[in-house]
């Protein structure tokens, strides 16, 4: 009988032991959550991540179906000029920059000479609301674009310059292309050529640059070739839903080492302008000038073309709304070297009619494809004169000259 109660007072003890056991335990978890709720009290403010572009906030540049460059879902035409900057210093190239972005221009194609300096070159073009398209020489594509790709400032990338000329092979720049893009999604690549040759590159890039450089010894057939130089590549490109720009001519052949082209000039500022909307009439989704400088020509030297390729700027900005979303039609002109068009949207319009030649004013009867009332000049101090009558536009037209009118519809 004393065995058995001993054992009964055994399993009691084991039983309080076991209790005590389990009661400290729940102490100690109440313990350290009130321990953890108080520490979690008294933790500073949260600090912020650091912030890093993303496609959520970085600039997202696309090539919209029909052409048109679109920056964050908005259409965009690029419209500066070409900085040869290999035999430049960063200072050098950022005052050009900055003298570009105070005559209004948006856009510069730039060299990449270091890596070490050009990002800010490219913050200083964000500020000046400037986009870059970097070409590059010995530092890498993949370089290049993963070094600067977040960089708010970056229109594209240009892969290759006068891509005509033997150093690359179809295949090639293909790839090149999808290394870029598989890199780099957010912007487009830009390749640029001189010839017909250009069409067999078409798919290779979004954007495809024809050269437009006419003006040598002003023959005949110098000017008007800027028009079928933009529809040609306009044609070949809208195959693959790429995109045209114009690269047309602001330097003096003569000022190259060629002797081949010994005493051409300097096109006038009323050339420039004529390629300028023959460009526009052929499909161009943009436009970089060459050149603002290179190793042998710096564009503000020439004062008399400069200030006339700067008074542009307002041009191509009052008429850019239609040019990026109007529907464009074709004026068959049945003249040579008369080209015309028409851009409406909505109740607006605008019409443009190009001479070029040299010879003696020509008169035109334009028949307009949609009803127009009237047309007005839209610049002051450029040609002008002509009006609507019977749905036609007809009047006479200089040589060399643009007629730019807005449409009474």
């Amino acid at each position: 009988m004393n065995h058995r109660n001993l054992k009964k007072n055994s399993n009691k003890l084991r039983g309080l032991t076991l209790f005590a056991s389990l009661l400290i335990s729940v102490i100690i978890l109440a313990l350290a959550y009130s321990q953890i709720l108080k520490v979690g009290s008294y933790c500073p403010p949260a600090v912020a991540a650091p912030v890093t572009l993303t496609p959520k906030n970085q600039r997202i540049v696309e090539i919209r179906v029909d052409g048109t460059t679109v920056i964050d879902n908005k259409p965009f035409f690029p419209f500066g000029f070409y900085h040869v900057s290999w035999k430049s210093t960063a200072q050098e190239r950022k005052s050009a920059l900055r003298d570009i972005a105070a005559a209004g221009f948006n856009t510069i194609h730039a060299s990449a000479t270091n890596i070490d300096d050009y990002g800010e070159f490219l913050d200083e073009a964000e500020r000046l609301g400037v986009y870059v398209l970097t070409e590059q020489n010995s530092i890498g594509l993949l370089n290049l674009i993963n070094a600067f790709k977040q960089k708010p400032a970056v229109l594209g990338w240009s892969m290759a310059d006068d891509v005509e000329n033997g150093k690359w092979s179809v295949d090639n720049l293909f790839k090149s292309y999808r290394q870029a893009k598989t890199a780099d999604p957010n912007h487009i690549t830009y390749i640029s050529g001189y010839s017909n040759k250009l069409k067999q590159f078409a798919n290779c890039s979004d954007v495809i640059a024809r050269q437009s450089y006419p003006i040598k010894l002003r023959k005949p057939e110098e000017l008007p070739a800027t028009y079928s130089d933009i529809s040609d590549a306009r044609e070949a490109a809208a195959k693959f839903n790429r995109s045209t720009y114009a690269n047309l001519q602001t330097y003096n052949w003569d000022s190259h080492s060629s002797k081949k082209y010994d005493g051409s000039q300097a096109p006038t500022f009323q050339e420039v302008r004529n390629m300028t909307y023959q460009a526009l009439l052929a499909g161009t989704k943009g436009i970089l000038y060459y050149t603002y400088h290179d190793s042998s020509w710096h564009l503000p030297d020439n004062p008399d073309l400069w200030e006339g390729v700067k008074s542009l700027v307002p041009e191509l900005k009052s008429i850019s709304p239609l040019l990026l979303d109007g529907e464009f039609q074709k004026i068959d002109t049945k003249m040579s070297n008369i080209v015309a068009g028409i851009w409406t949207r909505e109740n607006q319009g605008v019409a443009v009619v190009v001479n070029s030649n040299y010879g003696k004013p020509r008169e035109v009867a334009l028949e307009l494809p949609i009803a127009v009332r009237e047309a007005r000049s839209m610049f002051q101090n450029r040609p002008a004169g002509m009006a609507v009558k019977g749905g036609k536009l007809f009047g006479s037209i200089d040589p060399l000259d643009v007629h730019v009118y807005r449409l009474i519809l």
